[in-house]
Formats: structure tokens, C-alpha cells, sequence
């Protein structure tokens, strides 16, 4: 069984675990959860080959789910060739729930979301809409990277990498990102390990867009790890001045400085060190540089993750709507906390990758009313005209995979005026 195929059936069932347990429901007498984790896994492994992959016959698809349930569990094998065999021949008869009478239900099942997500989305953009991020999340994401240009130029990197992939192609806003179609085992390439790239949605590389860092600045990044955004500010800072970078995970940190070897930046100074928790004191932990204040900040706050959920499809099942709740008052904790080590004119810029309300506009929304020395900054000049219609009337930027196949970010620039 070749790689591509396994990615296919694990990222696949991930995918559509919802619409898939819903269907084997329809032909088993007791619900999916009822069965062991071994067979509720073989079944929509088989069912996933069934409906949504017509390269399998069906045969193999029933026969192979059949003997992998005698190799592990015996017993219910014969339970895994009658479901499946049932699917197969009913396939056209299922009877989904009334979208006019039951739009939640209805979009949760066909387009394999979890019910308190779709409600929530179809509260806020409505049933098209709702529908319409489904779908995309339901999609494989474009393999995206960012050249690193303190080493190559992106033109170059591309005649580097034209043999490796079947095709590729320049991002549409970020003037360093390339869309990569059939990579495969993208570490062994000679352009990975020299660090002439890195991998990163394109919906990130934007964030140190509007951030504008120059050469020679003092700049915080706060949630740095694993370095994406840490290692692109240095390299628009042209590997001059510093970067200091902030996690809480000690792994974190390790990935961090892997990828600032790799990349070849020298500016970025890590710590472990909880952003939510910094404190003056602490602030001297950072050194000289440290103690002034920074002239820009970048925080990419931890969050309920809800805009890349394409990439992760697993989380679409883990997550409980909780969550974006708890993740907005540790936002508010850390915008506070670190707005205080910004110089007077200088810029702080909040992002999340979710798609919420909650975490995004109310967050920043919050922290204005009570600091007026911050006012909203205008965005629209770091980008050009594709890019400035990923920006709303309240200078907000938001990305989605539905328009424009980035992953769900959303960003404001402060900037500090008194």
C-alpha cells in the first residue's frame, strides 16, 4: 500500500468521520460508539473506500475491511461484511435529513461537521455560506511554502524546485509564497535542507506582512513556536536587529531554534516564557534589549485553531465550543499584558487562526475601549490589490479557504499614539 493511498483513507476518514458514522448508523442496530475503537475504525475505513473513492472496486474495498476485522477481532467480522455490503447496495436510498426543515442537522451529516459548529456558522454567515466553509474544509489545503530571502530570490527557488514537483505556482498576495502541487517527502529535498524555504500557509506569511518589521528594530514575538512567523520577521528585518521570540513550551523552543539554524537567522533570541505572565520584573530576564520597550509586537495568540481545521481535521471532532471561550480570555490576558512593553509609536499586531468572533474582533474590540492611546492602523498599504479586499471596513484583515485557499486567519494592527 504506497503512501499517497494511506494519507488518502487516514485524512479522508478524518475528514468525513461525521457523515461516515451517520451512514454505518443507518444499517447497525445499536449506535457506532457502541462498538470497539478496532471495528468503528474498520467500518469507516471501508465506508470511506465505498463512497468516496471510486479508484477501489468495491470488492476490495468490503474484502479487505472483511480480513483485517478476522485478523483483530474475529468475531465481528461478519458484522463488518454485512454493514458494508448494505451500504454498498443502499447507497442510493439513504434518506438525509430535510435541509429547509433541518439546515443544522442536514449540513452537520452531509458535509461531515460537527452540530454546534455549523450552528454557530450558520448564525454568523448564514446557510450558503456555512455550506460553502464545509466544503473547503473538507478539502485537501495547498502545499504552500515562503522563500527565504536572505538566501535566494523567489524566482530562483523555483527553477530549484520545478523537478520536484508537478507544478508550481506564485501565492497570490504574499510576494515570497509558492503553491506546490505533488511534493513528496519535501525534507529530502536539496532546497529544504540548504534552507532555501519554509513551509507556511499563506494566510501566515501575511501576518509579518502587516507587521512591516525594518532592519535594526527590537521586536517581541510573543507564541513564537515552532518559528514560522519569528524566522519570516528576520528575514524581512534582513537579519538585523532582534527578534526576541516567546513560548511556553520547552518543545516549542527546540523547533524553534532548529528552524533559525536551518533558515541561517542569528537575530531571533529565544525564551521559555509565558506571555500571559510576563512581568516587568521578567522583563529584565530579556536583557538590554528588553527593558526599553519594543518597537513592534507581534502577537499570534493561542487559540481555538477553528481556521485550519482543513490541515487538521481530527481537531473538527476534539474541539468543544468551550474552548473558544476559555482561548479569548487568555487573548485578553496576554494583549494586555504585553501592550505595556510597546514604545509610544509603536505597533502591535494581534492574530489568530480561527475563524470566531469571540477570539478576533471582540478581543481587540475590548482591549481599544479601554486604551485609547491604541488606534486601529490601516492595513491596505502592505498589501496590493489582491490582497486589500482581504480587508474589511473596520481595517480588520480575514482569510478563508472558501475565496482565496488560505486557511482561516484573522489580524488587526494597533498602533500606540500617545
Amino acid at each position: 500500500m504506497d503512501r499517497a493511498f494511506i494519507t488518502e483513507l487516514v485524512y479522508g476518514v478524518l475528514r468525513q468521520r461525521g457523515f461516515l458514522d451517520w451512514i454505518i448508523e443507518k444499517f447497525t442496530k445499536k449506535p457506532i460508539k457502541k462498538s470497539s475503537p478496532l471495528i468503528r475504525n474498520i467500518l469507516r475505513l471501508g465506508a470511506y473506500q465505498l463512497l468516496f473513492l471510486d479508484k477501489v472496486p468495491i470488492s476490495a474495498a468490503v474484502n479487505e475491511s472483511v480480513r483485517l476485522a478476522k485478523e483483530k477481532e474475529k468475531r465481528s467480522s461478519g458484522f463488518v461484511n454485512a454493514v458494508l455490503r448494505n451500504i454498498d447496495r443502499e447507497r442510493n436510498n439513504i434518506p438525509y435529513p430535510e435541509p429547509e426543515e433541518h439546515p443544522v442537522e442536514f449540513i452537520s451529516v452531509r458535509y461531515s461537521h460537527p452540530a454546534w459548529l455549523v450552528k454557530r456558522w450558520i448564525e454568523r454567515f448564514g446557510i450558503d455560506k456555512a455550506i460553502a466553509l464545509c466544503k473547503a474544509n473538507n478539502e485537501p489545503p495547498p502545499f504552500t511554502i515562503r522563500t527565504n530571502t536572505l538566501k535566494i530570490k523567489r524566482d530562483e527557488l523555483k527553477k530549484q524546485l520545478k523537478e520536484y514537483v508537478d507544478s508550481i505556482e506564485d501565492c497570490s498576495v504574499s510576494s515570497n509564497g509558492l503553491m506546490l502541487k505533488g511534493p513528496a517527502n519535501i525534507a529530502d529535498y536539496p532546497a529544504y535542507k540548504e534552507g532555501l524555504f519554509y513551509v507556511q500557509d499563506e494566510a501566515a506569511q501575511l501576518i509579518s506582512l502587516i507587521l512591516d518589521p525594518r532592519p535594526d528594530e527590537k521586536i517581541l514575538d510573543a507564541c513564537s513556536a515552532p518559528g514560522g512567523k519569528a524566522t519570516h520577521i528576520a528575514e524581512l528585518m534582513e537579519n538585523k536587529g532582534t527578534v526576541i521570540a516567546l513560548d511556553v513550551s520547552k518543545k516549542g523552543i527546540g523547533l524553534l531554534k532548529e528552524n533559525c539554524k536551518r533558515l541561517s537567522v542569528d537575530i531571533v533570541k529565544p525564551y521559555l516564557m509565558d506571555a500571559a505572565a510576563m512581568s516587568a520584573d521578567r522583563q529584565g530576564d530579556l536583557g538590554e534589549i528588553g527593558r526599553d520597550g519594543f518597537d513592534k509586537i507581534l502577537i499570534d495568540a493561542p487559540c481555538s485553531g477553528l481556521g485550519i481545521i482543513r490541515r487538521h481535521p481530527e481537531g473538527k471532532w476534539q474541539k468543544k465550543e468551550e474552548l473558544i471561550f476559555e482561548s479569548q480570555k487568555i487573548q485578553k490576558r496576554i494583549i494586555e499584558n504585553l501592550s505595556k512593553y510597546l514604545k509610544n509609536g509603536g505597533v502591535l499586531v494581534y492574530s489568530t487562526c480561527s475563524t470566531e468572533k469571540e477570539e478576533n474582533e471582540d478581543v481587540v474590540e475590548d482591549f481599544l475601549n479601554n486604551h485609547p492611546e491604541f488606534k486601529v492602523d490601516d492595513i491596505k498599504q502592505y498589501f496590493s490589490e489582491t490582497g486589500r479586499v482581504l480587508v474589511d471596513e473596520k481595517r480588520f484583515l480575514h482569510t478563508s479557504p472558501i475565496n482565496n485557499r488560505m486557511d482561516g486567519f484573522f489580524a488587526a494592527r494597533l498602533k500606540k499614539i500617545v
